[in-house]
């Protein structure tokens, strides 16, 4: 499967043609933004349109609901099973009629047949009915024995007492109608006039709030849209409008909240109405509500954003007003809306309106034009002015009559919606820096600048060490540079002034002992922020056991400036001292989400020729900004990362470690991240609890990411980071969580029994940088990325991810050229899946429940998924394993190996796991075991929670590689 991963507007034409306008946040060519006409199946002209990220609905001219499903990554599957039931009468063979049926659920109840193949519209089947087949509860053919049906346990091996046995029998279905309109199940044959949809942040993953205003005037909820099933089960009427003791006149225009449970109705008289109560778990709300309009006129339209309400009078008046939400109950609260509290935006020109999850509106305008709203932001609710946008469908100059863009996600207006000049702009840019000739003086430039190094490290070792020699050679003094700081000594900073000799770094500061360190010492910085008190934080780490020096600095600029200044001295001693920028290396994210890259390999000052070099003695350079979580690096010098919200991004094939600072990246790089503050309180005699000063065991009045914080903080780590959320908000309803220790384990406790407690607020941040080497692979939530350590004879690169939900994924055409590949290609299973591990062309997995398979993947499998079939069960005895698995260990597991040999992580418990031989180690227990990884030389490494890691073949230490790392990956 394939996917448009684009925002998309949705619209109609005046002839009833829906059309996509998709939206990339950031497009590398005009087809990227090229409208698409999706005519239904039949013909029938379409009256109006809303959609979800994965749907899109829409009603024709008879009052048929259609629905189009977004192509997707995976595949949208339903597993369906059938218990094979048999008994012992001198053959196996069927049931006798006081037995349960041949064919059956699992009950036995309800029987089956086999022979059924009705599927509703847009699925088909995908596979014949095969024996589900694990070797830990079946034998080789499928069946489990037993004496009676009826008996609690089953046996994998048939015996001389088993007068009973049975197999399941397993089929998918798949939904195979992507991208065309089909109709949606109606059973009672209802029809309908307007459609509503939205609830996307208070509804579950994959689920939303689809509303429908019938025929009859009655208001529907479709019940049961989800991930499997994004056209829903059924319809649930929800009660009529009942204001001052009798029901209203019939509703004509029903709207929602693109983001919150919000549902507005307006009636024939224009009267409006709000539907209060709706949340996840009561999806049709409590009550109707009264909501005034502007200036008490009559309204013909509404469209509810997150903070904005617009409406259209019957005048042609358009009207604003600012809403204010309940973080608590994530609903609006509408008391604040007032007949007078409306603010008139302009006088007539625009006759339909659609408002999307960040407030951006669009309309169609009299003259039945598409235009938008510029200069919304948060200062400026109401935004500026209409502006056409640019018509990039065919044919030109089409006229419209329905609009909806609450599928979109942008918070600011991308340019070249209004602007036809910007995108071309942008794609002759895009082709100079592609440009054969100049990607030609590139190379020549690296090989000349290679050649020169070679010469240096060539040179006597007079020319090389000796600075007043180099003063001589260079009639001038080498550059120094001045810089004012602080250094942290214990917990307090002491001004300090740093000086940048030719070799030295030089530390002096009033009552402080000066103190040098050579640039040769020098192994890596990594940048960190630090809220109480506010500091932009540098560690500089220096020697075999990676002492360091922590400057602070009081603004973010600054500390970029000492930090690229010291990188330039890593860079140069690296460049001295190696061939390759991607010879044998380490990857490592740190808890900050900051990308480093260390040289494992370094030239020899006897040989001249490259040797290995210790973990804890090597040199390293941060990869641009921190927001990453997980990272794996492949043949060729391949790169990929995942954000912790799952978004997969590649490192640019353009971006060389050594000679990075040269280079000019425009990839965009953008996530959102919910913070968490805790607020901590104790428990005084005759005072009962209160917020209580200083520290105790670490821990503060208010602490976020593990350290203290002030409350209700607004500081951010960088420029590019921006708040979502205008305040913070308590989550789970404000309740506190008590311990005995301030340290402990936090539950929730009716009668208050506990000397501590703690409640946890939350506001969400946004990272957004237009700098950046990583460029966006469009993917669902990924949990992790594994790469292939050797590219196939083709020139590509296996890359395997495993999406949240325990999908697993293979990205196609991965080569050096093009470092983000192709296309998707889902590869089946039949259970969810909590760890991956990819050898080449092998890949192994591990369910949540103990199973280890295996399967062959080729680099030219592009079809649109790989069949469950070809998977190999690891056929031996799992449960000195499986008795460590829990909910909370199937989340915290990993596998990994080299040849025939597999390790796996269970939480703090190491394995190893001979699959030639069938053998399994002891438990072995590790304190805080955090990560196991196969490095270059098929060499297992592990790294623990004080980032220690281990080599375990060649007994390779390095301690504390950095504060806080959090994931490393080998190459």
């Amino acid at each position: 499967m394939f996917v448009v991963g684009y925002d998309n507007i949705w619209t109609v034409s005046a002839t009833g043609i829906p059309c996509r306008i998709p939206v990339p946040s950031d497009p590398r060519c005009t087809s990227d933004v090229d409208w698409q006409e999706i005519p239904s199946s039949d013909g029938s002209p379409i009256c109006t349109i809303v959609a979800s990220s994965a749907a899109a609905f829409a009603i024709d001219r008879s009052g048929k609901l259609l629905i189009l499903v977004m192509p997707t990554h995976v595949a949208i599957r339903k597993n369906i099973e059938i218990y094979n039931n048999q008994r012992w009468i001198g053959i196996w063979r069927g049931t006798f009629f006081i037995d349960r049926p041949q064919y059956s659920d699992q009950t036995g109840i309800i029987a089956k047949d086999l022979n059924l193949n009705e599927v509703d519209p847009g699925w088909s089947w995908e596979d014949k009915w095969s024996p589900y087949l694990d070797p830990r509860k079946f034998d080789k053919e499928g069946w489990q024995y037993s004496l009676s049906f009826l008996a609690p346990k089953w046996d994998k091996q048939c015996r001389m007492y088993h007068l009973v046995r049975r197999r399941v029998l397993k089929r998918h279905m798949r939904y195979t109608s992507h991208d065309k309109w089909i109709e949606m199940s109606n059973d009672e044959s209802r029809m309908f006039t307007e459609l509503a949809i939205g609830g996307t942040d208070v509804m579950g993953e994959g689920e939303t709030l689809l509303f429908a205003l019938g025929s009859d005037g009655d208001i529907y909820r479709r019940v049961g849209i989800e991930s499997s099933c994004p056209g829903g089960r059924g319809w649930e009427i929800i009660p009529r409008i009942v204001y001052k003791n009798s029901e209203s006149d019939d509703v004509t225009l029903i709207s929602a909240s693109a983001s919150l449970a919000t549902l507005v109705a307006i009636t024939w008289d224009g009267k409006m109405y709000h539907r209060k109560g709706i949340t996840r778990k009561n999806p049709i709300g409590l009550s109707w509500q009264s909501l005034p309009t502007p200036k008490n006129k009559a309204v013909i339209c509404a469209a509810i954003g997150t903070k904005t309400m617009w409406c259209i009078t019957a005048d042609g008046c358009v009207w604003f007003t600012r809403l204010e939400i309940d973080e608590k109950l994530k609903e609006h609260t509408l008391k604040n809306v007032t007949s007078e509290g409306y603010q008139l935006v302009t006088q007539g020109g625009v006759s339909r309106i659609s408002v999307s999850k960040y407030d951006q509106v669009f309309c169609i305008s009299t003259r039945e034009k598409i235009e938008i709203r510029t200069g919304i932001d948060a200062h400026e609710p109401s935004g500026k002015r209409f502006e056409k946008i640019v018509d990039r469908g065919e044919p030109r100059d089409q006229r419209w009559i329905a609009i909806h863009c609450g599928s979109t996600s942008f918070s600011q207006i991308p340019e070249y919606i209004t602007s036809s000049s910007s995108l071309q702009s942008k794609m002759e840019l895009l082709q100079f820096r592609k440009a054969d000739w100049r990607l030609k003086i590139l190379e020549q430039l690296e090989e000349t600048t290679c050649r020169s190094w070679s010469a240096m490290n060539n040179a006597s070792e007079i020319v090389l060490n000796s600075p007043e020699e180099n003063e001589t050679l260079n009639g001038n003094k080498s550059p120094v540079k001045h810089i004012r700081c602080q250094i942290k000594r214990g917990d307090a900073f002491r001004s300090v002034n740093v000086v940048l000799t030719g070799k030295t770094v030089e530390i002096s500061g009033e009552k402080l002992d000066p103190r040098s360190m050579e640039y040769s010492k020098i192994k890596y910085v990594q940048p960190c922020f630090q809220r109480l008190p506010q500091k932009y934080l540098l560690y500089v780490f220096t020697g075999s056991q990676s002492v360091f020096e922590c400057f602070a600095f009081t603004d973010e600029k600054a500390r970029r400036t000492f930090q690229a200044n010291v990188e330039n001295i890593i860079r140069e001693s690296i460049w001295s001292s190696t061939r390759s920028s991607f010879g044998e290396s380490m990857w490592s994210v740190s808890t900050e989400g900051d990308v480093r890259w260390h040289c494992l390999e370094e030239l020899s000052q006897e040989s001249k020729f490259e040797k290995r070099v210790n973990l804890g003695e090597s040199r390293g350079l941060v990869v641009g900004d921190g927001l990453l979580d997980k990272i794996d690096c492949g043949g060729n010098g391949s790169v990929w990362a995942v954000t912790e919200s799952g978004s997969l991004y590649a490192l640019s094939s353009r971006y060389q470690p050594l000679n990075a600072h040269d280079t000019v990246h425009d990839y965009r790089m953008t996530d959102e991240r919910t913070l968490k503050m805790f607020e901590y309180q104790k428990h005084a005699v005759f005072r009962g609890f209160i917020s209580f000063q200083g520290s105790h065991k670490g821990i503060s009045a208010w602490m976020c990411d593990g350290r203290p914080c002030p409350p209700s903080f607004s500081s951010l780590p960088s420029p590019n980071w921006s708040w979502v959320d205008p305040t913070w908000h308590l989550e789970e309803e404000g309740e506190w969580e008590y311990s005995k220790e301030i340290d402990g384990v936090y539950e929730y406790c009716e009668n208050r029994n506990g000397k501590v407690r703690r409640r946890l607020w939350t506001r969400k941040a946004r990272f957004d940088s237009n700098k950046s080497p990583w460029c966006h692979v469009d993917a669902p939530p990924i949990k992790l990325v594994r790469l292939a350590k050797k590219s196939s004879s083709e020139g590509t690169i296996n890359v395997v991810a495993i999406t949240k939900d325990g999908h697993i994924l293979k990205r196609n055409g991965v080569t050096r050229e093009n470092f983000t590949g192709t296309s998707w290609t889902e590869i089946l299973v039949d259970s969810s899946i909590s760890c991956i591990h990819l050898q080449t062309d092998k890949l192994w997995c591990a369910t949540s429940d103990g199973m280890i398979s295996s399967r062959i993947i080729n680099s030219s499998d592009s079809a649109s998924f790989l069949s469950s079939s070809d998977w190999r069960h690891l056929d031996m005895d799992l449960s000195a394993i499986s008795q460590y698995f829990s909910p909370k260990s199937s989340t915290d597991m990993e596998i990994t190996g080299v040849s025939d040999i597999l390790y796996m992580r269970v939480g703090f418990i190491l394995f190893r796991i001979d699959t030639n031989e069938g053998t399994i180690s002891d438990a072995y227990p590790m304190d805080n075991l955090q990560q196991v990884m196969v490095n270059a030389h098929g060499s297992i490494c592990v790294r623990d929670r004080k980032a220690t890691i281990i080599a375990m073949r060649n007994v390779d230490r390095a301690s504390n590689m950095g504060r806080g790392l959090k994931n490393i990956a080998f190459y």
